[in-house]
């Protein structure tokens, strides 16, 4: 009996390739974990008298990816086809490539920005302020640069228009504003640039695997080097959007720890050792306990709504183990190791000197003060900061805990409003 969606995207990265049959002859190929640990979908079959494989696609529901049942879907019709003429499926998906070149021709940038940003606010529910942001960026930066004109085809990496590659065309952007000192600025256009070609991709208006935009890690290279970055809270929709679609095809658990870690604002030490006996529904608190934490006191965490909500989803992955966080893959711990944070934000998402998971406690510090306008000292007692001398620390639960209570329902709603999805 082949694979469900959920098992193959339980499937572990080893460090060998492996295939798994999902039924029917396809198969799930796992890369090792020093490439990309990624998965595939491979149809087995025989053509001519010889044995052929016909790549599907990359695992996902991100733009250009597929889910089980679309491979399925789509390994039934080539086998039709192969069936009906004879023909090796390769050479019918080398005719659709090429007619679906072909019909992108059409599309220009002006076309695909509009289609874009009607996206924004329709399917990817991003708030009049961000959408009014990337409206500027892409009238001032982006389209002014590429021309407006320009066939959306025509932009793909290897592709050459004026001269230049669609990867050279990026470059000459974010180049001319770091050269102004704006390399915030050049990090957000980039961000803007590789969304719209994600949704370009998605549309079928660029070849898969051309968005010229990705992983151009080098954007701000003469940024001193932090341990610990941290996009601002204007870059953060970016993240949260690659976090929603599952842009790295990661597991559902470790994406759940990156957005509870946004919420809650803990070293992940303190986080990924969750248990389910520490969360107290009745009195709509987490009570980490003082072994975990740098002060080594215990540390009271309010149960926002939202935070609620993705423990539900939690609880469907994990609520037969004693962690939340349970890991089948895990070792020497029963649950999700701290690094698998960082891993998937740095190789899986490409946020790799832009953004650690430690990282992520800085913006409730900055944003919530300068956003939300909350004290200083309410936002550091919830992130187990000491504040204050001994006499003032003890006065801790008792004093502030309803100032943090309406920090914390204020950041989640924030956190919403930027784009998070539980």
């Amino acid at each position: 009996m082949g694979l469900t969606e959920r098992e193959v995207r339980s499937l572990s990265v080893k460090s060998k390739r492996y295939s798994r049959s999902v039924g029917d002859s396809l198969y799930v190929l796992v890369e090792p974990v020093k490439g990309s640990g990624g998965k595939s979908f491979v149809g087995k079959m025989r053509s001519n008298g010889k044995q052929i494989d016909v790549r599907i696609g990359v695992f996902g529901k991100g733009p250009g990816q597929w889910t089980l049942k679309a491979a399925r879907d789509e390994w039934f019709r080539l086998r039709s086809w192969y069936r009906e003429t004879g023909r090796d499926p390769r050479e019918l998906q080398k005719d659709e490539k090429r007619q679906l070149a072909k019909q992108s021709s059409d599309q220009t940038l002006n076309e695909l920005v509009d289609s874009y940003l009607i996206a924004c606010k329709t399917k990817y529910k991003q708030s009049e302020t961000t959408i009014k942001d990337k409206k500027n960026k892409l009238s001032n930066e982006i389209i002014p640069a590429l021309g407006g004109s320009t066939p959306v085809s025509r932009l793909g990496w290897d592709e050459k228009s004026k001269g230049r590659t669609g990867r050279e065309a990026v470059f000459e952007i974010t180049d001319s504003i770091e050269k102004r000192g704006s390399l915030n600025q050049a990090r957000k256009v980039l961000g803007v640039m590789r969304h719209l070609f994600d949704y370009a991709i998605e549309r079928g208006w660029m070849e898969r695997g051309q968005n010229p935009a990705v992983q151009a890690r080098s954007v701000g290279a003469g940024h001193e080097v932090q341990h610990n970055p941290c996009l601002s809270w204007d870059e953060l929709p970016q993240l949260l959007d690659d976090l929603n679609r599952n842009k790295g095809n990661g597991s559902q658990v470790v994406l759940a720890a990156i957005k509870l870690d946004l919420m809650t604002f803990l070293r992940v030490g303190s986080l990924v050792p969750m248990r389910w006996d520490e969360v107290d529904y009745a009195a709509n608190l987490w009570t980490v306990p003082g072994s975990r934490m740098k002060s080594g006191k215990n540390h009271w965490v309010p149960l926002t709504d939202p935070i609620k909500d993705l423990l539900a989803h939690l609880r469907k992955i994990n609520g037969d183990q004693d962690y939340v966080f349970w890991s089948p893959r895990g070792r020497s711990k029963p649950h999700i190791d701290e690094s698998a944070l960082n891993q998937h934000l740095k190789v899986r998402l490409g946020y790799g000197g832009r953004q650690t998971a430690h990282g992520l406690r800085s913006l409730p510090l900055t944003a919530g003060q300068e956003v939300l306008k909350f004290s200083a000292e309410v936002i550091q007692r919830q992130m187990d900061h000491a504040v204050g001398d001994k006499v003032r620390q003890a006065y801790d639960k008792s004093q502030l805990l309803d100032e943090r209570w309406k920090f914390m329902r204020a950041w989640c709603d924030a956190l919403l409003d930027q784009g998070l999805e539980v």
